[in-house]
Order: C-alpha cells, then structure tokens, then sequence
C-alpha cells in the first residue's frame, strides 16, 4: 500500500512540477500561472507591449508575487572567466554585454529557459544566470 501511495505521489509531482531558478545559491520555486497569449488583465498586457511583443509566460513566486518570463537571461560571469567563450561553449550564440560581466542571453531553439539558468549556475563559472524577469506594476 505505501508503494502505491509513492508512486501516485511521485507521478503527481512529476506532472505538476513547478519551474525553478537559483537565486543567492538557492533554488527558488516558481508556479506557472498561464502565458502572454492567455492574459486578459490589462496591467499583464501592457508588459507584453512593453517588451517587443516576445512571448510571456507568468508565475507565481511562493510570497504570491506574479513575474514574467521572456526567452532572455540575465548572467554575470566570474570575474575570472570569458562569459563570451562560456555562453559559446553551451551554444548560446544571440548574446549582448551589458557590462563587462554581465551578458542578456535571449534563448532560441525552444530550450528551456529554466534549464539553461541552472545548467549556467551550476557550472560554478557564474555568479548568476536567471531569467529576465518581468514584475507586476504595483503602487508604491
């Protein structure tokens, strides 16, 4: 019987698993909330105007807030690495330098987005690789 119950629990994780990036070295949880072409909010739309018409996803992060997702990362390099010769080696080619570490990456090929980030992360040759997240416009 617990076997049973382990494998449910296991298959329900699977298929309602959730995205997730580091940030400071830990891994964050984000929930998928629906994507640019699902919004009908008008504060969600105006972002999508307001980044090129590139296709949003949108999440939920554990403290409730929702973000959005673009196909581009945000990374900065080790100081003691090339980013371009790093970004070239996990065959991310469309790349911008905002800094002398710091790189935007817009992800092409349908590769996740998410994946790409931790994979950078986890080679220990940067300081951190996230998605471009959009925030949701609140008054202050």
């Amino acid at each position: 019987m617990k076997i049973i119950l382990l494998i449910l629990l296991g298959l329900f994780s699977i298929s309602y698993a959730n995205e997730s990036y580091y940030k400071n070295g830990k891994l964050v949880e984000l929930q998928n909330i629906y994507s640019s072409s699902e919004a009908n909010d008008l504060s969600i739309k105006y972002y999508k105007k307001s980044f090129n018409d590139l296709p949003i996803k949108y999440y939920k992060t554990v403290t409730g807030n929702k973000v959005g997702v673009t196909d581009q990362l945000l990374v900065q390099c080790s100081k003691s690495i090339n980013c371009p010769e790093l970004l070239d080696t996990f065959d991310l080619l469309n790349y911008s330098k905002l800094s002398d570490t710091i790189f935007i990456v817009t992800i092409e090929n349908g590769d996740d987005i998410f994946s790409v980030s931790k994979s950078l992360f986890e080679s220990k040759k940067v300081e951190f690789a996230h998605p471009n997240f959009i925030k949701e416009k609140r008054k202050r």
